[in-house]
This record gives structure tokens, C-alpha cells and sequence, in this order.
């Protein structure tokens, strides 16, 4: 049973909203027969941030992020009838006392030269973040019967394990992104054998708010995403010099555009079982949207003002490309394919999974000479096996990949490019998970799935019913960790060589009621030419509860790591999470969290001194459904203190959160 601190855990470390949990659902009366239900979930939070101690004078977005209020809702309805499930969420946004780009705070920053921005940078960073917003998220209706399931509105995919196509809710890293269209899966089994079909289409939908940062995405606009949030005109001020050389105030219009080009997708897989032996094949065609030609075009035809010709062109025609950006983000045509063998059971003893898959990147974008990007190919492969016998158990988990690159969401993620109306907080949004055969914790470096061989063995061995060991130990060469190398160069001067290790330990006791996870690992990479040191890492990771009495529990869990990269610094540093919880079970859990870290950096005006990040929190959860009190307040969440800013990672896919400090309050209803 999941334990209030790994509930409650979640809101603390990263602002996310409580999933859908099984609820009792409204029934209603027989409609033709067929009973209806209806599951109401509602999500609402409202926070206060204080100033969360990140400040850098280079950086505007650093200065506007404290000192203001949101109020965050998510509505959740599931209508059931028959064979058929409607459903829709409804997202709401609203921001309280907005940072301001005209503050006399940072007026007088400005004026004093304590920052290196002017007011008109903070203004293009607010463009587009703290915006209320009001829009239906998701929507869907689905047919399902036996060997039948047809969807229209949105839907999560995956094809294979995830190198071909994936998408798919991250609540860890706020990421939830769906195929808006249509999905068809057919199976059947004709007794000697067994097929399955999936075809779908859409456009990707994203969410459009990003509740760490407040910044929000606008689409170009599609009939598929009525309602959603539209761009707005970007007005600044600058300043001239006439003829006789005085300065002249002018107000200056850009025009709205939009930040992210909806995404095309068009996919499918075909599975046959045999006696025992499953093969897929799967396929994706992801087709985008450029203005690349026509951006040139207008330019060249108004290049006598640079400055102004980039302005009026980049409204009418929205340009992302970035020359050093990610080679997926710059081909229009995307084709990834794969064919896969699974064996689920080998003489009930262990199973085998192996999938090849391949990647073309086509139809590239112009340069500001109008010659395309070149094409690129790729490939990879992925296998993975156990094998079990009496108390011991082995798994691994092997990857070849060159030239396989994420598929990249069209968005705007440059920092520098269209400042105003870019969306650098969406840069994680990708449509593909290729597994990377490492712990899910792992912290990539540069991209290092994109040129890389490698893998990962791990042993179990379980002396009875409450006590197991293991062990892992994994090696990687990766040749796009040092810098981007999109040709997949296999030289030294490229080339990284990691080992990975860890051994740990599961213990139950009390009768199973409490129980002592706790593993410590290290990590370790060097450069192949020289020998340094690329990346060292050593840590300690844990889960511990102690049944008390009763319904009551204590539960520590946490982690510390030493870390060590000698291209970004000079020493090492220090980081860790650690959380303690007292738990009455199932209603009421306290916990108290720490955080440190000692990165230089950590805080403005420190060097490596250590930086400490308090909060504690309170979770009520009601535990039953008898009351309508009981269903309006199902559960409550209060967080007060502080989070430390950080790169958070589940199995390769990563994103940034800015250290948060202040308050938070979530009450969770379910009807």
C-alpha cells in the first residue's frame, strides 16, 4: 500500500497535482436500459511564493518569479454508459499580485545598474507567463467491446517500448502529453495464433500551462484545440535618435505568434503471438509545420532595418530554427519504425525482449541561404532478459543507439531566439522514450542516448519471504556526453566511458507493516583521450517505516549524493532530500523535509558554503465516501517551506524546477 509520505512526497519535491485514484462514482438511473455513472475529480491549490533566494543580475526570469499568489484547478469528469466513456478536463489558471515589469523595485535595479537587463527584457519575460487561463485540457470518447477499442478526442500511445513513439502522463516532472485525434485497436485470437492491431492520428496536444514557471504555450491554432489560449501582441518601448540627434521614445508593436506549431502524427503497430513468441511492428510519421522559406523571403525583401525586418517577418511567418538546435527540431518529415521479438516465458523461468528500430529525419530547413539541412539516418537497438531460479533472479538490459535522436516538440525553447514569445520550460516535451538501461534516477549529461553503447546487469537473490539483496553493475560509451556531436562521431576526443554500481537491501518485518529499503551506488565517467575525470558521482538512497501502534507508523526516506563534474566545477558538492513522516493511517501524515545542497551558486553571494531548505507539511485524507463532507474534502494537502531548485529525472526524460519558497494548500475532491 502506498505510504502518506510517498503521497504526500510528490507535492513537496515538484508543485504537482494528486492523481485520479479509484473513487466512487454518481450513479444514475438506467438510461435504455444501461446504468450510467459519472466520476467527479477536482483538483484545487492555491500558493503564495515568496522570494525563492535565486536571483542572478544576468537573467530577468531570476527577478520574476517571487512575490506573487496562483490559484490552480483541474477539473476531471468521466461520464460511463453502455460500451461508451466521455471524458474531459478542464485546466484553470489564475495568478495573484503579478510580478511587474514596471515595479519601482526593479526600476531602480535598473537604474543603479544592479542588473544587466533592461525593463523591456523583463517585460518580453512576462509576455507570456502569469497569464490567467481558462481551457478544456483534454477531451475524449471511447467505444470499447470485446476485440474492439475506438477513441476519438485524446488518447496516451506507446508503441514498443517507447523507442518508436511514446506518450504518456509524468506527474513527477508536471509533463502530460496526448495524441488529440482518433485511435483504432482490433485484436483477435484464432486459437493457433493471436493478432493485435493499433492504428492512430492527431495532432499533439500539450498542456499549455507550465504551473512551475507560470509560462504558457501558444499553439499556431487548430480546429482540434478550440478554446485554448492564443498569443497576444508583444508592445515595448525604445528609444531613437532623430536627425538632430535626440533621443526619441517610440512605442514599439510585435505581433502575436505563437510558440509552439502543432506536432502531426500518424502511427501503428501489428502484433502476432505464436506459441509463445510475440513480433511487432511499429511505425510513426511525424510531420511538422516551418515557415522557414517564407521567413527568408521576408526578410531579404525588408532587410534594410534588420532589427524591424525580423520583427514584422517573425509575426507573420513564426521561425524556431535555431541552427545548434537538436537536428529532429529542424526536419519537417520524421519517420521511426521498429520490429521487435518477445518471448514472455522461457520455460517459466525467465523471458527476452529484443527491438531494432530505424529513424529518418527528412525534408530539412532552409539556412538563411536557402539550403537545407541534410537528411539524417539512424538506428538502435534494445534488448533486455531474465532469468529466474530458486532465490536467485538476474536481469539485463543492453542498448546500441546511433543517430537516434528524441522527437522534439515544435516548440519555441530557445532562450535567445524570440524573446517574448518563446517557451524554454516546454524543452522537455518529446513524443519517444527510448529506454536508457539505467537506474530511472540517472541525470543525463549532454545526450547521451543519442551515440551510446551499453548496458546493465543486476542480480537478486531473496533469502526468504522478508529479506532480499541485489546488486547491479553497468557500463556505458557514449559519445554525445562532452558536446552535442549530431554526426555521431566515434572518436576519443568524443567518447565517455561510465560505470555504474549499486547494492542494496529489502527487509520486512512487523508482520510486513514495516519495512527497510536502503541501496548505495556509485557513478563514475572518464574522458576516453585524457583520462580526467568527466563525472563522478557517489550516494545513498532509502525508505524506511516503523510500524508504532496501531494505525500509527514513522517513515524516514531520502537521499544524499556527492557529486563531482570538473568542467562546471572546481570541487565537488553536496546534495540531498531527507523527509520524515508520522502517519496515522489512513487519515492524518506529518512530515518534515530538509534539503541541502552545497553547488556554488546555490544561493546569490555564496561560494560552496552549504545552502539549507526547511518545510514540513500536513496531509488529511477522509478514507471514505459515506458523507457528501467526506467527498468534497477527500483529501488535503498543506506545504510550508522551502525547495530547493534542481534537475528532476524519471528514466531519461528531465526537466528543471526553480527552488520554490512559500506556501501551498491542495484540497482534492471526488465524487
Amino acid at each position: 500500500m502506498r505510504s502518506p509520505l510517498q503521497a504526500v512526497r510528490p507535492c513537496l519535491a515538484a508543485a504537482l497535482l494528486v492523481t485520479a485514484c479509484p473513487a466512487a462514482a454518481v450513479e444514475l438511473p438506467n438510461v435504455g436500459g444501461e446504468p450510467m455513472s459519472i466520476d467527479v475529480v477536482n483538483t484545487a491549490t492555491a500558493s503564495y511564493h515568496f522570494d525563492n533566494r535565486n536571483d542572478d543580475r544576468r537573467y530577468p526570469s531570476r527577478y520574476l518569479d517571487d512575490n506573487y499568489g496562483e490559484l490552480l484547478d483541474r477539473l476531471d469528469a468521466q461520464i460511463n454508459w453502455w460500451r461508451l466513456q466521455l471524458g474531459t478536463r478542464l485546466n484553470a489558471s489564475f495568478y495573484v499580485a503579478r510580478p511587474s515589469a514596471t515595479s519601482l523595485e526593479l526600476q531602480q535595479k535598473v537604474l543603479n545598474d544592479e542588473v544587466l537587463f533592461e525593463l523591456d527584457d523583463a517585460a518580453r519575460e512576462l509576455h507570456s507567463r502569469y497569464r490567467t487561463t481558462v481551457y478544456p485540457a483534454k477531451l475524449w470518447l471511447t467505444y470499447t467491446q470485446s476485440n474492439v477499442e475506438a477513441t476519438v478526442g485524446d488518447f496516451y500511445a506507446q508503441l514498443g517500448r517507447g523507442l518508436v513513439f511514446s506518450v504518456r502522463k509524468l506527474d513527477e516532472l508536471a509533463i502530460d502529453t496526448t495524441v488529440r485525434g482518433g485511435r483504432l485497436v482490433l485484436d483477435r485470437d484464432f486459437q493457433l495464433f493471436r493478432i493485435e492491431a493499433t492504428a492512430f492520428a492527431g495532432q499533439m496536444n500539450p498542456l499549455r500551462v507550465d504551473d512551475a514557471s507560470g509560462r504558457r504555450l501558444h499553439g499556431e491554432g487548430s480546429p482540434l484545440f478550440f478554446g485554448f489560449p492564443g498569443a497576444d501582441d508583444l508592445i515595448t518601448r525604445e528609444t531613437t535618435v532623430d536627425a538632430q540627434g535626440n533621443p526619441r521614445p517610440r512605442t514599439v508593436i510585435e505581433e502575436a505568434r505563437p510558440n509552439y506549431l502543432e506536432d502531426t502524427v500518424l502511427g501503428g503497430r501489428l502484433e502476432v503471438a505464436v506459441k509463445g513468441v510475440e513480433l511487432a511492428a511499429n511505425g510513426a510519421l511525424l510531420l511538422r509545420e516551418s515557415y522557414t522559406e517564407e521567413f527568408n523571403r521576408c526578410l531579404r525583401e525588408h532587410g534594410a532595418d534588420q532589427q524591424a525586418a525580423r520583427r514584422l517577418c517573425g509575426g507573420e511567418f513564426p521561425e524556431f530554427n535555431v541552427i545548434s538546435a537538436n537536428p529532429a527540431r529542424q526536419h519537417n518529415t520524421i519517420r521511426t519504425f521498429s520490429g521487435s521479438l518477445s518471448i514472455p516465458s522461457i520455460a517459466e523461468r525467465g523471458d527476452l525482449y529484443v527491438e531494432v528500430a530505424g529513424q529518418q529525419l527528412r525534408d530539412g530547413h532552409l539556412d538563411r541561404d536557402d539550403v537545407p539541412m541534410e537528411d539524417v539516418s539512424g538506428y538502435a537497438v534494445y534488448l533486455a532478459a531474465n532469468a529466474r531460479g530458486g532465490p536467485l533472479a538476474v536481469s539485463v538490459e543492453g542498448k546500441h543507439y546511433r543517430r537516434f535522436f528524441p522527437l522534439s516538440a515544435n516548440i519555441d525553447v530557445s532562450v535567445l531566439s524570440n524573446p517574448g514569445f518563446n517557451a524554454p520550460e516546454f524543452e522537455g516535451v518529446a513524443y519517444n522514450q527510448p529506454p536508457t538501461a539505467e537506474p530511472i534516477y540517472v541525470e543525463p549529461i549532454g545526450a547521451p542516448n543519442l551515440c551510446v553503447t551499453g548496458g546493465r546487469g543486476r542480480v537478486d537473490y531473496r533469502f526468504n519471504r522478508s529479506a532480499a539483496i541485489y546488486a547491479w553493475l553497468g557500463h556505458y560509451v557514449s559519445f554525445s556526453e562532452r558536446q552535442a556531436n549530431y554526426d555521431c562521431k566515434t572518436d576519443d576526443a568524443n567518447r565517455t566511458d561510465t560505470w555504474d554500481a549499486a547494492a542494496g537491501t529489502e527487509i520486512d518485518f512487523d508482520r510486513g507493516r514495516s519495512h527497510v529499503r536502503a541501496w548505495a551506488g556509485a557513478r563514475q565517467s572518464d574522458e576516453a583521450d585524457t583520462g580526467h575525470l568527466f563525472y563522478g558521482e557517489g550516494y545513498v538512497r532509502y525508505d524506511i517505516v516503523k510500524h508504532l501502534a496501531g494505525a500509527f507508523s514513522l517513515q524516514a526516506q531520502g537521499n544524499s549524493r556527492r557529486r563531482y563534474r570538473p568542467e562546471n566545477f572546481e570541487s565537488s558538492w553536496v546534495e540531498g532530500d531527507n523527509y520524515l513522516a508520522l502517519q496515522w493511517s489512513p487519515h492524518i501524515a506529518a512530515v518534515f523535509g530538509h534539503e541541502y545542497t552545497s553547488q556554488p551558486g546555490c544561493e546569490p553571494g555564496k561560494g560552496d558554503e552549504l545552502c539549507h531548505f526547511f518545510n514540513g507539511g500536513l496531509q488529511w485524507k477522509s478514507g471514505s465516501r459515506r458523507t457528501a463532507l467526506d467527498q468534497v474534502v477527500d483529501t488535503v494537502q498543506l506545504f510550508v517551506g522551502q525547495r530547493r531548485g534542481g534537475l528532476r529525472c524519471v528514466s531519461g526524460v528531465c526537466r528543471f524546477f526553480p527552488p520554490f519558497e512559500g506556501a501551498r494548500l491542495e484540497l482534492v475532491s471526488r465524487f
